[in-house]
């Protein structure tokens, strides 16, 4: 459903700043090779021409990015007075770590997303060229892409079918960067502004990419054990390592006597009771009190019989 309020017009900027920036990657790629189609009067021409072509494309492409880059700066300046955005504030234009970008950071994502979409991306894609290029058309074929994805993922269909929607439009010779641009910024304004204010703006893509990199796995500890979450699949928990291993954490505070099959139960008991069970030390420990009673006993009753009998004097 689409947002019915405006977005703030900090947001504004950071959207068209990511749009412009993550279609500019395709003029740091390389041509791509095609493969070789059939042999046909003219193959060789053309197979020749494809390199050129799609270079031409690419140097067109990083032209006019660029001058809509210059005509977004200028624009925020003007603005200055009346909105107070400063880029130099902005985590979008000025990252914290001056070697990231969010377009490296949305390209990284975006390649995965990619493989995991790449039957409904092509299906989209190939109905956007087979019709008029309008936003009507754009939003419809992304919305049924997206709708195959969940959280930033949903937010990065539209960057990666735009990207792919330009490239192709471009080798044939249209000029539809400006209308493409504003189906980007119009479509994320209108769909996912209100999932990525939630999540914390656009600077959160740097951290959906460092905790990616740096933590793969999670670790929760339970009472007793700890158990690894898996980033590949977190709703599972594995089990810590059978104690029957000698180098498992559980080992290590066991008597040196006892062996590692042993269970953490037998911590408590003497060394010299081995792999007996708790109940047989018992019974081996009470065993000398219940003989010291019977001697006690039959102590006492020889005592009573032995002693002298003494009348009793008449009164």
């Amino acid at each position: 459903m689409a947002s019915t309020t405006a977005v703030p017009v900090g947001f504004h900027y950071e959207t068209k700043y990511v749009v412009l920036s993550y279609v500019g990657l395709l003029a740091q790629e390389k041509p791509q090779e095609h493969p070789p189609p059939p042999p046909t009067q003219g193959t060789q021409q053309q197979l020749m021409a494809q390199p050129a072509l799609e270079k031409e494309a690419l140097e067109k492409i990083k032209i006019e990015i660029e001058e809509e880059l210059k005509r977004l700066d200028e624009e925020i300046l003007e603005a200055f007075t009346t909105t107070g955005f400063d880029c130099h504030t902005s985590p979008v234009f000025s990252p914290a770590n001056p070697e990231s970008s969010i377009e490296d950071c949305l390209a990284h994502l975006g390649e995965k997303l990619s493989q995991e979409l790449k039957e409904h991306l092509h299906k989209a894609l190939q109905s956007l060229l087979s019709k008029p290029v309008t936003y009507q058309e754009y939003r419809e074929r992304t919305q049924e892409a997206a709708a195959h994805a969940s959280g930033w993922n949903k937010v990065l269909v539209p960057l990666v079918l735009l990207q792919q929607f330009l490239m192709e439009l471009t080798r044939r010779g249209q000029e539809p960067l400006s209308a493409l641009v504003n189906f980007g910024v119009t479509y994320l304004e209108d769909y996912s502004a209100d999932f990525i204010i939630q999540q914390g703006g656009w600077g959160t893509v740097f951290t959906l990419e460092s905790e990616e990199e740096e933590y793969p796995g999670l670790i929760a500890e339970d009472s007793n054990d700890i158990y690894i979450l898996t980033s590949d699949n977190s709703g599972q928990v594995s089990p810590p390592e059978s104690p029957t291993v000698t180098t498992s954490w559980q080992s290590e505070s066991l008597p040196v006597s006892l062996s590692a099959s042993q269970s953490w139960h037998t911590e408590s008991l003497p060394v010299s009771l081995g792999p007996e069970s708790w109940q047989q030390g018992r019974a081996s420990c009470c065993q000398p009190l219940e003989i010291l009673a019977s001697q006690i006993d039959r102590y006492c009753s020889c005592a009573v019989l032995s002693l002298p009998v003494v009348p009793l004097s008449p009164s």
